[in-house]
């Protein structure tokens, strides 16, 4: 049986203002079509489907079309698991209809009903119990474990306020692969953190907040995490496939996991990165002919941070003109040489005025000075609509 790991899609997440959901639909085409080559069997997706609990109608119908899709008439099984970002009640509410098409919608480790699914398609579900179900395709039986994005209220289970967060994991995942067997492949899946794993910030920690231990999760021939949006192995054949989409500047080599068992072991793995995912980085210019120089190897789809460092401030027509003409600059930033420094220009401030305080507060956030329409509307909101400039 061939199996596909992804997580991490965030649909509906904006960077700096922009929508990246037509990039995100570009991805998931993409997703869809490296299921239909490789022959997947079943699809997981761990967790962080939508960016917030409260996604948009167009963030929802693209993930239940790419999800209806994926399962190939139910064919193919589809599992997603709820991660921290899911609304886990509104995750779940289509279950009764989408389990007649042989996905499986969790958001806690209560037991699914068995009967619910397809039962013509290629891969069955052919036993589920608390925090398990298990599929079958010919002779071969999988087991699956999961525990979403884990947390006593998600659980609707009250742990001993003595035990360490990896403890309360621990028990809830204990549950869940007692349904582990020798003679089925076991995967285990989750949402959270693992000590020891690499986030754009650095290397997360014992300690760290909902942090857990790798020694507390149990233990599986495949383990699939989503909650790091880089992909890693932390050894032990436990997985991060990461984001599928770049959600910061620091994030890097986006792609999916695709596996194969055969008679409950793993026969084939192999890392696939995705083609069809926008640039998102910072470009620093010395100057306006710099920056579009720069700007000139970039796609509209792109997402670029611009800093440009020079002395003399950007004139509003400077910045419309980039806008205008690189669709894929998100966001400008004046950086003034290191040599000019800020200590003295706060000295000065003291014998500004209002009108020209609000110059210099507008020029240090936005890279260049406000119009004088606006520098005329700030002051007439302040009732000082006849000061001087």
């Amino acid at each position: 049986m061939k199996f596909l790991h992804t997580a991490d899609w965030h649909l509906g997440v904006k960077t700096n203002g922009r929508d990246r959901l037509a990039e995100q639909k570009k991805v998931l085409d993409e997703i869809l079509s490296i299921v239909n080559y490789e022959n997947v069997d079943c699809v997981i997706i761990a967790g962080d489907i939508f960016n917030s609990a409260n996604p948009s109608a167009d963030a929802e119908e693209l993930f239940f079309d790419t999800i209806q899709k994926l399962s190939a008439n139910g064919d193919r099984f589809v599992f997603v698991l709820a991660g921290n970002h899911d609304d886990p009640t509104r995750l779940t509410a289509g279950l009764p209809l989408a389990s007649k098409h042989n996905i499986a919608l969790v958001s806690n480790i209560d037991r699914l009903q068995e009967n619910s699914f397809n039962k013509n398609g290629l891969v069955k579900v052919v036993e589920t119990g608390r925090g398990h179900i298990k599929i079958q395709k010919n002779e071969e039986i999988v087991t699956i474990a999961y525990l979403p994005y884990p947390t006593e209220i998600r659980m609707t289970e009250k742990l001993d306020s003595d035990m360490s967060y990896s403890e309360k994991v621990e028990t809830w995942a204990k549950i869940s692969a007692s349904a582990f067997t020798e003679n089925t492949f076991n995967i285990f899946v989750s949402h959270l953190f693992v000590v020891g794993s690499k986030s754009a910030s650095g290397v997360i920690k014992a300690g760290d907040f909902f942090a857990v231990e790798k020694n507390k999760l149990p233990k599986a021939d495949y383990t699939a995490l989503g909650h790091m949006h880089s992909p890693q192995c932390l050894g032990g054949k436990v997985y991060y496939s990461g984001a599928i989409t770049q959600l910061s500047i620091n994030q890097k080599d986006l792609g999916v996991n695709v596996f194969e068992t055969e008679h409950g072991k793993m026969i084939n793995f192999n890392e696939i990165k995705l083609q069809n995912v926008s640039v998102y980085q910072k470009v620093r210019a010395t100057s306006m002919l710099d920056a579009e120089e720069k700007l000139a190897g970039f796609d509209d789809a792109d997402i670029i941070e611009l800093e440009i460092e020079q002395s003399a401030p950007l004139s509003a027509s400077d910045v419309k003109s980039l806008k205008k003409n690189f669709a894929c600059i998100s966001n400008i930033a004046l950086i003034r040489p290191e040599s000019e420094g800020t200590i003295n220009e706060k000295k000065t401030r003291k014998g500004l005025n209002d009108s020209e305080l609000f110059k210099q507060f507008y020029l240090s956030m936005r890279g260049f000075e406000p119009s004088d329409e606006l520098v005329k509307m700030f002051l007439e909101c302040k009732g000082e609509e006849n000061e001087t400039n």
